[in-house]
């Protein structure tokens, strides 16, 4: 019973803040929603449109791409991506700039403003090219991997029985994949609902503002037509690992697999990605980590972790 008060407060109480959150944004609107300056928008390597295309969403305080960000990126190129680079770091450095023209067909540098559903919003609107693609993957740099090899990722997106894929999805406020990885069909982007999603994307000051408006909004939204799934549901992830798991006192609803599971999603399924929230919000250590990796045979270079 005390248990099921707690959850119930906690609710009630992010309830609460996010109606702050969306009041602030509301009378502050003259200087939040204007749109963030483009500081650069620079062409790549020739877009290929028998490929899907990643938007890909960067931001790093210290201005700096660091390896595993490099990573992530040349698995997608091998995998089969073409990628399109947004980021809301200050400046490039030469070398960076070099590099990304290598491995991306569109390099967008913008202010920070509206976190990675209006970096999406703006190549979305910098890159209209993207519905020629075959698909395309919304992604950004919150998590670190792959872990382990994506070479396959196309075809197991593709044959998926579901328009849109995640890799992990929430049932917490309204059931919805989370946005850290969105595979979208050709028949979503091609559609009025995807360009209507868009449109209507302001930017928003707060992280669970946009969370609940856009990471739950976008799976609320284009549900209504199209199928959604997660490779890597909760369901049958709670299914697979054991019960002893120190989530067991969150109802399920609460449960964020990518947060909480990640040990035995990492260790017994090789789920590819291991947020960094894990490292900078959690404290879990790199030794910790590691020895995760280690049962898992992955061989991800734990020297990127930081």
């Amino acid at each position: 019973m005390k248990n099921s008060i707690k959850w119930f407060c906690k609710g009630v109480i992010g309830d609460l803040k996010y109606c702050r959150d969306l009041s602030f944004d509301f009378f502050n609107r003259k200087n939040i929603n204007e749109k963030p300056l483009i500081r650069l928008d620079k062409e790549g390597l020739p877009s290929n449109y028998t490929r899907p295309v990643c938007f890909f969403c960067n931001y790093d305080k210290e201005n700096i791409i660091r390896k595993n960000v490099y990573h992530y990126l040349n698995e997608l190129i091998q995998a089969g991506f073409d990628i399109v680079f947004i980021s809301t770091s200050d400046i490039f450095s030469n070398d960076d700039l070099e590099k990304l023209s290598k491995c991306c067909i569109r390099i967008i540098q913008r202010e920070n403003k509206g976190y990675d559903f209006y970096g999406w919003k703006t190549g979305l609107e910098r890159y209209p090219h993207y519905s020629a693609h075959t698909g395309l993957l919304l992604a950004n740099d919150s998590v670190l991997g792959p872990l382990f090899s994506i070479k396959d990722i196309i075809m197991k997106l593709e044959n998926c029985d579901a328009d849109i894929v995640g890799m992990t999805d929430c049932p917490y406020i309204y059931p919805h994949l989370q946005s850290y990885f969105l595979y979208c069909k050709k028949a979503v982007i091609t559609s009025d609902e995807f360009v209507r999603f868009f449109k209507q994307v302001d930017v928003l000051g707060f992280k669970m503002a946009i969370i609940r408006k856009y990471e739950v909004g976008f799976s609320r939204l284009l549900s209504r037509r199209f199928k959604l799934q997660a490779l890597y549901n909760l369901k049958s992830v709670l299914d697979q690992i054991p019960s002893t798991e120190p989530y067991t006192e969150r109802p399920k609803y609460r449960i964020d697999p990518s947060s909480q599971l990640w040990k035995p999603l990492i260790a017994e399924l090789k789920f590819p990605f291991l947020k960094k929230s894990i490292l900078t919000k959690r404290g879990v250590s790199n030794a910790e980590i590691s020895a995760v990796l280690a049962k898992s045979n992955s061989t991800y270079d734990v020297d990127m972790l930081s």
